[in-house]
């Protein structure tokens, strides 16, 4: 009896990882799909599945029946279908499957990726209340809905202690900042790339990292002789394209792009976080740190997430840009702190949440 994992950009795998990790500490058999960015970081001593052995429904119904695969568990992607698309054919042999989601968008639209009809897993974990609402009315069924925590943050308080106790700010100065000035993270996104540049894509955000930077940069002008940029790319995002746009946009500020293994890092070492919607505005507004979330002519509704939460400030106008900016900077210079968030506790329990719903689910 075993368990298969499946997942493809970075987001879904992180989120997948630690379930996996705790279902294999706890005993289970377990076996993940070498696909996408889990290929990368899955360690060695788990049972990896190569693609070429799932290539098409007779492949998987074999597969399936000679690992004895009781449960089908996947995060979706923008790009890669293979997971919805084994998800599909999980589902034609009777095998259960589950959605982890790992971000506050798209509920409905990540089950369709594949051009075939909504897909409905039996089901679709969610991160909190606010998620399993936005699902909701989406039209995902209530009764397939179950609030878990987001399992990619389970470790996220305890890595940002040991590294804070290990790192000061002279840390800095191995990446090229200076360890006397305030430094700002801005968290990139290839938005371009994923949604288009115009109302010409159906999935256009209203704005891109190619606008959304410059405002930034241009907004900062006034405070370029106290603060400092780290500019951190998205793993899928075109490293130059992004340092030529900052090189050209930077002005008098100060910093550089800075590639580091994990995104949060950059969250760790900075006295504020800037971008988009990432995930990573989220982690920093967790452990309690001023955060911005600029979206001018923000089109998605689901990527409000970050507007109702409290203290971010949240920017879905050109025109309140600047404005927003300068009230953020403001904060960061005078070092503002929430404090660590509550909302911390539920997803440190997300793996084992997950894992208990696993187990009451197969036997």
């Amino acid at each position: 009896m075993k368990v298969l994992f499946s997942s493809g950009d970075v987001g879904g795998a992180r989120a997948l990882m630690p379930v996996i990790e705790t279902c294999i500490e706890k005993g289970l058999s377990v076996a993940v799909i070498n696909n996408g960015h889990i290929s990368q970081e899955a360690p060695p001593h788990w049972e990896k599945i190569l693609t070429n052995r799932i290539n098409s429904r007779e492949e998987v119904k074999k597969f399936f029946k000679e690992e004895d695969i009781r449960l089908f568990i996947f995060t979706s992607s923008l790009k890669d279908s293979t997971s919805l698309t084994l998800a599909q054919w999980a589902k034609e042999l009777n095998v259960p499957v589950f959605h982890v989601l790992d971000n506050w968008t798209s509920y409905r639209e990540r089950m369709e990726t594949d051009g075939l009809p909504s897909f409905s897993p039996d089901l679709y974990l969610v991160m909190d209340e606010m998620a399993r609402e936005a699902a909701l009315e989406e039209g995902i069924e209530k009764s397939k809905l179950k609030v878990t925590g987001h399992p990619a943050l389970a470790t996220l308080y305890k890595e940002y202690r040991e590294w804070t106790a290990k790192n000061n700010r002279k840390y800095l100065m191995e990446f090229g900042f200076d360890s006397e000035r305030i430094i700002v993270s801005f968290i990139s996104e290839p938005v371009e790339q994923d949604q288009g540049d115009s109302n010409h894509s159906p999935a256009y955000r209203g704005y891109t990292e190619k606008v959304v930077l410059p405002l930034f940069c241009d907004a900062l002008q006034p405070f370029s002789e106290k603060i400092q940029a780290a500019i951190l790319p998205h793993p899928r995002e075109n490293i130059e394209g992004l340092r030529n746009l900052w090189n050209k946009c930077r002005g008098n500020l100060q910093g550089r792009l800075l590639r580091l293994s994990r995104g949060r890092e950059g969250v760790f070492l900075c006295d504020g976080v800037a971008g988009m919607a990432s995930l990573l505005l989220y982690e920093a507004w967790l452990l309690g740190k001023p955060v911005i979330s600029l979206q001018p002519n923000l089109r998605q509704k689901t990527l409000r997430m970050l507007e109702k939460r409290e203290n971010i400030i949240f920017v879905d106008s050109f025109l309140g840009m600047t404005s927003g900016i300068v009230r953020w900077a403001k904060e960061v210079l005078n070092k503002r702190s929430y404090g660590i968030r509550t909302e911390l506790t539920a997803h440190e329990k997300a793996p084992d949440n997950i894992y208990k719903v696993i187990k009451g689910f197969i036997t």
